[in-house]
């Protein structure tokens, strides 16, 4: 998807004095309300929204980044800011560390999927350690958006062909699941589900003949992802999935497979 026609660049300054928690999510709300989309909400609301968001859980992941974010019934479209705090601020991140990289996300509630994805763009990019440390150094939020901008490979296709792959992930390791599930959030035309398995040790461990073999080691983490996926990002799904394994020396964990689909109707949820 292309992030920048949701970029908001009235909201003022990049930079921020805030110094706690309240005080930065405030400041959000401020500088979010000034983008054409949310002229109409009160910062007050706003501010409650996000606050509400945080109590279900902190959107500080660590390394001094945070994606606040949450959702609003009454908005049609998105809203992306950014603050930079030099001194770094308290936020209760999940590594415990000061955040002095807010990029703040304003959603509507009816377009939960498209959220997903903008998050896990937005995620990757920040990722980079190489590419935070550029963009913390910018002062504008017209240069941060456009060196943002480049960083991220965004989608811009308008239309899709509706050819579709089906891919199975077999599991073995839990490591590797929450990563490779990762990059299914960043797909367009996806849809997918996860499936809890069992490996045969499990079965096998009941019969008499082969129960000498196995144990209750053998009964261990099996997980089943099975994706619905537009012909376009097949290929590249399947490099990058590839490319995970080898780098977390997991081969013999994961069992991928691809099939084209003859018939594909209707859809399913993220």
């Amino acid at each position: 998807m292309n992030l920048e026609q949701y970029f908001n660049l009235k909201s003022g300054a990049l930079k921020t004095s805030a110094s706690g928690k309240d005080d930065i999510l405030h400041a959000i709300a401020e500088s979010a309300v000034k983008s054409d989309v949310l002229k109409d909400i009160d910062p007050n609301r706003l501010f409650k929204a996000l606050k509400e968001r945080e109590s279900v859980g902190s959107t500080g992941f660590g390394d001094g980044i945070a994606i606040p974010h949450c959702t609003l019934k009454d908005i049609d479209s998105f809203v992306i800011g950014a603050f930079i705090s030099d001194k770094g601020i308290e936020y209760n991140a999940l590594d415990g560390k000061p955040v002095n990289l807010f990029i703040y996300i304003i959603a509507p509630a009816h377009k939960r999927n498209e959220h997903i994805r903008i998050l896990s763009d937005i995620a990757k990019v920040l990722k980079v350690p190489a590419q935070m440390e550029k963009l913390l150094k910018q002062t504008s939020l017209k240069d941060f958006f456009s060196l943002f901008s480049q960083f991220g490979q965004w989608d811009t296709l308008e239309e899709l062909p509706k050819e579709y792959s089906q891919l199975t992930i077999h599991i073995q390791d839990a490591r590797a699941f929450d990563q490779i599930l990762e990059l299914f959030a960043e797909i367009k035309d996806v849809h997918v589900s996860i499936l809890d398995g069992n490996n045969v040790g499990k079965y096998l461990y009941a019969l008499p003949l082969f129960s000498h073999f196995m144990n209750e080691e053998h009964k261990g983490f099996h997980r089943l992802i099975i994706a619905v996926v537009n012909t376009v990002y097949v290929n590249e799904t399947l490099r990058k999935v590839g490319t995970l394994i080898k780098e977390m020396k997991c081969e013999s964990k994961v069992l991928v497979t691809s099939h084209p689909l003859n018939f594909f109707y209707g859809g399913i949820d993220i």
